[in-house]
């Protein structure tokens, strides 16, 4: 387990930033309040927690949930932790499975690729 906590710290800053990045591209305080969240920024995190998911030895899925969960701290950065914030982060949490499902997906394929 601890060989996968220094990796998921680095998805974590890389993920913040991406939402952040989000955020003030989009001039809002949460990146699903964001026009394109759904068009562009969700999905994207997809791939990029597919990509990711590739480079992962095993526990791939790890990189689609704290990629998607990455969104929590830059919530609270820039909202502040609110009456809603329990539900957004169960909301979150939902959001996070066809992340993970991405992620899981390209890390078999990773593993795959490794043994030939």
């Amino acid at each position: 387990m601890p060989r996968v906590v220094a990796p998921c710290f680095a998805l974590l800053a890389f993920g913040s930033s991406f939402w952040l990045l989000v955020c003030l591209l989009a001039g809002t305080r949460e990146p699903w309040d964001a026009e394109a969240y759904w068009t562009i920024a969700y999905p994207s995190s997809g791939l990029l927690a597919g990509i990711i998911g590739f480079r992962f030895d095993s526990r791939g899925w790890l990189a689609g949930l704290v990629l998607t969960l990455s969104q929590f701290p830059v919530m609270l950065m820039l909202a502040g932790l609110g009456p809603m914030s329990a539900f957004g982060l169960v909301l979150l949490g939902a959001l996070a499975v066809p992340t993970m499902i991405a992620s899981t997906a390209g890390s078999w394929l990773g593993r795959r690729s490794r043994r030939r």
